[in-house]
């Protein structure tokens, strides 16, 4: 009896999670809200951040007041952190300009400031990227979320949409058609 009510419980709640959340498939249109620019966007659950094609990207105004601390090493170990991290760090709270392109070949000169710095492992090594807050919408829902900044030139989606964007709102579907714009 307790086991068909636990159960029944878990089917309950299972559906009403997946009731509550926007289905999206493996590729969507997402906009990119205040430049009103949309992207074939590659809906990926495997990314922890989204990341978006930005190429002539330049950095602007004074460097950061901001003074990056590196952990001391522990005692035998060599210290391992790499000082190119430290670099970009310093560029965090300055304005950044680029240009981005999506697949239609329409282009967007956007400026935002840097908020962030990630350390990114891919199949070509370990490459640090900036950050920036950045809103983007589908089916109107609209969040502000962090997007890193990559040139992209060579990947096939321009906008690659991860779990920080994903969570809480969206059901991924696979099977899902994608909605022409």
């Amino acid at each position: 009896m307790i086991k068909n009510l636990i159960l029944i419980l878990c089917m309950g709640l299972s559906l009403y999670a997946q009731t509550d959340r926007t289905e999206i498939g493996a590729l969507a249109y997402v906009k990119v809200a205040d430049e009103n620019i949309s992207f074939l966007s590659r809906i990926d659950s495997g990314a922890r951040i989204t990341s978006l094609h930005a190429i002539n990207i330049k950095l602007e105004g004074p460097r950061s007041l901001i003074r990056v601390v590196e952990p001391k090493p522990l005692k035998g170990l060599p210290f391992l952190q790499k000082h190119k991290n430290e670099e970009y760090k310093r560029n965090v709270g300055r304005m950044i300009s680029f240009d981005t392109l999506n697949e239609r070949g329409e282009k967007k000169h956007i400026k935002a400031r840097v908020i962030n710095v990630v350390r990114v492992k891919n199949a070509q090594g370990i490459e640090y990227r900036y950050v920036i807050g950045l809103g983007l919408e589908y089916k109107g829902i609209l969040k502000y979320k962090e997007v890193n900044l990559r040139d992209r030139s060579h990947m096939s989606f321009k906008l690659l949409i991860g779990r920080n964007w994903l969570n809480d709102d969206f059901l991924i579907r696979t099977d899902k058609q994608l909605i022409k714009q």
